[in-house]
């Protein structure tokens, strides 16, 4: 039997949820199925019941109390590098004692470093390849560096990054081909050496969406704590007052916490779940579904035919980016949370009322509905074994 060591990234749940749907079809193919994992996804598969290595904090950026990110906090802390080799150093051990015959890094550069090191077949799992990082350092340090240079430093920060993803014998781009790619802005320029290497699977995904309608706008709040609470105490301080106009609706609201389920009835049109066990079936039922612009939320929503209404982390470029592109796709609104009291339900209506948002997001459904996408990539895996 066939063994796949997985490690996917543990900052929030979108990279743990997608290598659990990967690690459930290789199974059905035969494998045997090792996890490594810290931080939140850590939790999330040990709350999916699966064994898992590993455990402990994810090396995170540091957060404002906006839960934008702290760069230049982030990068004054020397503790960061001595945990990122210790890391290296423990995944080494792992991989070490299980011998697999594959190994997955879902976005996790320690698993790669140490299975390059030992010789291993891998393949990465990325959505997003390159970072974007000129917009925050222009604005956090635009007195010091500068726009033109802040592109320098970010073009050196890729280029190290890119090569270490090229190190893998394939890599599988969890998104959507061009030009219907969520994260099109971290999945182009990609150096030859990458590229020659890389295969858009689609989103490691397999939708179970229903057909009944239903009168729900379905609030996801993904991410670490940090980018979560901001959010929730947002959210929870106005969306108690339903306007006259939208409480026909009913508004179900995730607040991203695995574990024990929790229920609270806000008001006689809004509840609150810790997490939601049964999400497509909410989904099915959604006329918009509502989210901080993470990856795994917006491809789910999209393979459901459902609009978006965007809210990403402050300063998250990876989050912002995508929120920009669902909007220039005509599939959403991208929604800034210094206006979301202001402008949440002035957009929710715009959804609703604009049918051109549920039809190009219906029409997108479609495009996609025959992609098998966990077979697409269990067959790159493969292709490195054999």
């Amino acid at each position: 039997m066939l063994r796949a060591y997985i490690s996917p990234l543990g900052i929030g749940y979108g990279h743990a949820s997608r290598c659990a749907n990967l690690a459930d079809r290789l199974m059905e193919e035969g494998f045997s199925v090792y996890f490594s994992a810290r931080g939140d996804a850590y939790s999330y598969l040990k709350a999916s019941k699966f064994e898992v290595l590993g455990g402990g904090d994810e090396i995170l950026w540091k957060s404002k109390e906006d839960g934008s990110p702290d760069f230049w906090g982030t990068l004054k802390d020397p503790s960061i590098l001595r945990e990122f080799i210790s890391q290296i150093l423990e995944e080494k051990k792992n991989l070490e004692a299980i011998s697999p015959d594959v190994v997955i890094s879902d976005s996790r550069l320690q698993t790669l470093i140490a299975s390059e090191y030992l010789g291993l077949p891998t393949v990465s799992v990325l959505n997003q390849p390159k970072l974007l990082l000129h917009p925050l350092i222009g604005r956090w340090r635009r007195e010091i560096l500068g726009k033109s240079l802040a592109k320098k430093v970010e073009f050196i920060v890729n280029s190290m990054i890119t090569r270490f993803w090229a190190v893998s014998q394939a890599t599988i781009v969890a998104d959507f081909p061009p030009p219907f790619s969520i994260s099109k802005y971290h999945t182009s320029g990609l150096p030859k050496a990458l590229m020659d290497r890389l295969v858009f699977s689609g989103p490691l995904i397999e939708p179970k969406c229903g057909e009944e309608e239903g009168d729900i706008v379905l609030i996801m709040i993904s991410g670490p704590e940090a980018e979560r609470k901001p959010l929730i105490s947002e959210l929870l301080d106005f969306i108690r007052e339903v306007p006259e106009d939208l409480r026909g609706l009913e508004f179900v609201i995730s607040l991203g916490d695995p574990g024990d389920l929790k229920i609270e009835k806000l008001s006689d049109r809004v509840t609150t779940y810790s997490w939601l066990p049964n999400k497509w079936d909410f989904l099915s039922k959604a006329k918009v579904v509502v989210s901080r612009a993470g990856h795994t939320i917006i491809s789910e929503a999209l393979l459901c035919g459902k609009p978006l209404l965007l809210i990403p982390v402050p300063g998250q470029t990876e989050k912002i980016e995508n929120a920009k592109n669902v909007q220039e796709l005509g599939l959403g609104i991208n929604l800034n949370q210094e206006k979301i009291k202001k402008d949440f339900f002035n957009h929710l209506r715009t959804l609703l009322e604009d049918d051109g948002f549920s039809k190009r997001a219906m029409e997108f459904r479609k495009r996609f509905s025959d992609w098998d996408f966990l077979g697409r990539a269990v067959s790159v895996i493969e292709s490195v074994i054999y």
